[in-house]
């Protein structure tokens, strides 16, 4: 059995604009209004895309991002 992909993902954003909300529409295909202001969380999701399957791991960011961090971000 071939070893699936893995993937990083991180959600960017400023307070109250939809992150966690879309999150999880794309997890769960559902939308929800309302929400309890997100610290931050971690999800693992495991999709088939192309016939191959990947891991992701996504991180759902608390919407206060500093400069000093997204600055020391390397691609």
């Amino acid at each position: 059995m071939a070893k699936s992909a893995e993937v990083k993902l991180a959600i960017f954003g400023r307070a109250g604009v939809g992150k966690s909300a879309l999150v999880v529409r794309f997890l769960t295909k559902r939308f929800i209004w309302e929400y309890d202001p997100t610290l931050e969380s971690t999800y693992r999701h495991q999709a088939t895309i192309d016939d191959e399957v990947v891991t992701m791991e996504i991180l759902d960011t608390a919407g206060q991002v500093k400069k000093e961090f997204s600055s020391n971000i390397s691609g």
